[in-house]
Formats: C-alpha cells, structure tokens, sequence
C-alpha cells in the first residue's frame, strides 16, 4: 500500500485548492476560461490514475503526470497574476461556486477512489513512490522556472526601468536587485565600480553593511 507520505504527496500534486481557486476568480470570460482549464486538467488527472492497472501501466503513464503537474503551475501562476487585476464581489463569488464546485466535488471523488484503488495493487508501493518522487520534482522545477520567468518581466514592468550599461548610477539612489534568481529585493546604491557594477546596501540589511555586494547591471532595475 501506499505509505502515508505518498498519500499526501498525491493530495498536494494533484488537488488542488477548491477553496483558493474560487477566492481567486471572477465571472468574466477570462475567468472562466481558466476555471474551466482548470476543472480539464483534474479530469485529465482522475483519467491518468485510471489508466494505471500495474507496474507496466503506471511507469507508461509518468511522463504524462509530470505534463500535468507542468500544467497545474501554470494555471495557479496565472490565477496569481488574474487577482492582482481583477476583483470579485461576495456575489460574484456564490455564483462562481454554485456554478462549478459540485463538479470540482466529484472530480476530486473520483481521484480519490482511483488512488485508494492503486494502493491496494500488490507490488505497486515502491513503484508509485518512485514515481511520484519524480512527479514532485518535475513539479517544483516547473514552479521554479515560472518564479524565474515572472522575475525576468520584472525588468520592464510598469514602474520600473532596467539599468543598462549607459544608465546613470549614484550613491543614494533607489534600486532593485534581482536576487537569488527570481526574487526582486530593494535597495539603495553605496557605490559604483569602475567597471560599471554597482554596490548595494539591500532593505533587508539595512542597518549594516556587512552583507553590501558588487552586482552586474543585468541584475538590477531602477524605480521610475
């Protein structure tokens, strides 16, 4: 059977938050739109555990579990991005659920029914597991490369102007830096090298400057 940890695993791959998805969309048609690819890919997953009847069969249908776990992160980062813009009223909201959640429900019921189906196959604990594993990873590098992406448009988002090799940098002013890859930190400028790289005292440690650093100019985006 199953182990507990894989169970979760399972809950935290493919069902997604009800709850949260509703919170975060509206009724218009673009909304919908997401909502109704949404509710595709749970089918879709519901009809991958159906499909898994041995060893043979589940290790034939991992590549397209890792897809939809790709799918899945996109449809939560655009949901993310859909509430920054769009607002809904308590009403609007009823609507949404009365509408879509007793099918959310019953996808959600049969994918339930299909692991526990899955946990009871002799043989198939170790497999799943491993299987999953993978999943998961390929999960989290999918949510990494969004994070990633998001962060690069943040060169030229509205409010902000990237710094180029012939853009003006003094000490004192404003900026950001693009840290870790995919996280913009705020901060302000203490130096300029001869090089053109540029040093900054970041918010988060701005009461010293002991974690101050050179950053190359494609890491860095100014407030307008």
């Amino acid at each position: 059977m199953f182990s507990a940890g894989a169970l979760i695993l399972v809950a935290g791959i493919f069902m997604l938050d009800w709850k949260g998805i509703s919170k975060d969309l509206g009724v218009g048609n673009s909304q919908e739109k997401i909502l109704k690819r949404v509710l595709a890919i749970k089918e879709e997953q519901a009809d991958i555990f159906a499909s898994i009847k041995d060893e043979s069969s589940a290790r034939a249908a991992a590549p397209r579990m890792k897809q939809v776990t790709v799918e899945i992160a996109k449809a939560i980062a655009d949901l993310k991005e859909l509430k920054k813009t769009d607002k809904m009223t308590p009403e609007e909201d009823r609507e949404l659920k009365a509408k879509y959640e007793s099918l959310n429900k019953e996808t959600d019921a049969r994918l339930r029914k299909e692991v526990e189906r899955i946990s009871q196959l002799p043989g198939m604990s170790q497999v799943m597991a491993e299987i999953l594993r993978e999943v998961h990873f390929a999960q989290m590098e999918a949510q990494a490369q969004i994070r990633k992406d998001a962060a690069l448009a943040g060169f030229n988002a509205s409010g902000y102007s990237p710094v180029t090799d012939s853009t003006t940098i003094t000490p004192d002013m404003r900026i950001e830096v693009l840290a870790l890859g995919d996280i913009w930190r705020p901060g302000t400028v203490r130096d300029v090298a001869a090089n053109g790289n540029v040093k900054v005292n970041l918010d988060i440690h701005k009461h010293s400057n002991a974690f101050d650093q050179y950053y190359q100019r494609n890491k860095l985006r100014l407030p307008d």
